[in-house]
């Protein structure tokens, strides 16, 4: 028996040597360590090698000609025309000087700017729009005209959706000139012209081209220009006026209705220096007994105040409105936004910001008090919510995150008074353990 299982290991089937066999499941021949030139020759320490590596060099020019082909690859894929597409051909103008009205229109200094019921920041106008992605961007002009911002004529410019021509005068727009005789705007002369112009900054750019070619839509906010300051200014007094004074009874029977409020009162968390915790009272359930315990004071944010959104320092502050995909949005009657979002660049902001700048972007917000069924329910959902949110944008070197702020109201959170659903099946909520 023992000469035949030899026979059977030792004789080799043409299913055995199909067998995928794991190398290092085998025995290693250590006769190879006997051509080691370090054994021979004390002063070579080279050691042995398995195999070849994919990205080793080797003496040859193989590895040389395959990168050389593959950077010609990408060099004639960058270098290849594009075109438009004749019927979805849009062309717009730039105007260095900001919006301005038809040369034949150049009546009255009323008609430049915002006479024009459009941004003075804007640069690029299109004399005939076309397309769906023009509905959600730009603002037209009494002369349907559609100018853009810089922020918007890169990203298009990029996209290939415009076609951005040269004027023939950096005094006047070239609306009358014909389109093969203006001269087109490169990619890299639009980022000369635009980037840097009204407080347009590379990392703003990076954060709006990011959303936008992730379906929403962003809009500037007001806080978008860093010089701009508050309308109007408050002083500290009004600020601090937000907690409604107490109202007293006037003479011996207001007395009276205070100490018996006092007495009675299960929501009173006035307790004394010393002696019992809870203090006197009437306390008729264990709530009335974690009211008076309540001690320590916490932040109302549904009580703070609401600060101009000009009020606030740079980068602390809200420059673009987003909205959700698929959000119909009317450029004569813009929604609220649903994200608000501040952008930091972390060449500039090198440390973590600190309570009073998070403080004062998110009052800088109006109040969002977290609504809704599922809010009801849902206790850390609330939490997370808070009363008032914002999104930070870092960018590091093009690199982006965002970061949601709240401010939450943890104090609202009474554990105490939280009703739960009964475990169990029967309605006193004891449930017989199983055996």
């Amino acid at each position: 028996m023992a000469d035949a299982d030899e026979d059977v290991i030792n004789t080799s089937s043409a299913g055995a040597a199909q067998m995928d066999t794991d190398l290092s499941d085998e025995t290693q021949d250590f006769r190879l360590l006997s051509h080691l030139n370090f054994l021979n020759d004390s002063t070579s320490s080279s050691l042995p090698k398995r195999g070849e590596k994919d990205f080793e060099p080797n003496p040859t020019e193989f590895q040389a000609d395959v990168l050389s082909a593959s950077r010609q690859a990408m060099h004639n894929a960058l270098a290849h025309p594009r075109i438009h597409n004749p019927k979805t051909w849009v062309i717009g103008f730039y105007a260095p000087d900001g919006p301005m009205p038809p040369p034949d229109h150049v009546d009255t200094a009323k008609t430049a700017g915002k006479g024009m019921g459009v941004s003075q920041d804007s640069c690029v106008y299109i004399p005939n729009a076309k397309g769906s992605t023009f509905q959600s961007i730009g603002q037209a002009d009494r002369w349907n005209r559609l100018w853009l911002l810089p922020e918007e004529a890169i990203y298009m410019l990029e996209r290939g959706n415009l076609d951005i021509r040269w004027p023939s005068a950096s005094t006047a727009p070239a609306e009358d000139e014909e389109d093969d005789i203006s001269i087109p705007m490169s990619l890299q002369a639009a980022y000369s012209c635009f980037m840097g112009h009204a407080g347009l900054t590379l990392e703003r750019y990076s954060v709006y081209a990011a959303l936008r070619r992730l379906g929403y839509t962003v809009l500037r906010a007001p806080a978008w220009d860093d010089s701009a300051k508050p309308y109007n200014t408050k002083t500290e007094m009004d600020i601090d006026a937000y907690t409604q004074p107490t109202h007293r009874g006037p003479g011996l029977g207001g007395i009276l209705a205070c100490i018996s409020n006092w007495m009675s009162d299960p929501f009173s968390t006035a307790s004394p220096a010393a002696g019992p915790l809870v203090g006197c009272g009437i306390h008729r359930s264990h709530n009335d007994v974690y009211r008076k315990m309540a001690l320590i004071p916490w932040y109302d944010p549904a009580l703070a105040p609401q600060k101009d959104p000009l009020d606030t320092t740079a980068p602390f502050r809200v420059v673009l409105h987003v909205y959700k995909p698929g959000t119909v949005i009317k450029k004569s009657a813009i929604p609220p936004p649903d994200f608000r979002i501040a952008v930091l660049s972390t060449r500039e902001q090198t440390t973590i910001p600190t309570l009073p700048e998070l403080s004062a972007l998110l009052q800088s917000t109006p109040l969002d008090p977290p609504r809704g069924e599922k809010m009801e329910r849902m206790m850390y959902m609330r939490v997370r919510h808070g009363y008032r949110n914002v999104v930070l944008a870092v960018v590091d070197q093009g690199v982006t995150s965002f970061l949601r702020v709240g401010d939450a109201a943890f104090g609202k959170e009474k554990l105490f008074a939280a009703k739960y659903a009964p475990r169990g099946t029967k309605k006193s909520g004891y449930s017989k353990p199983k055996r």
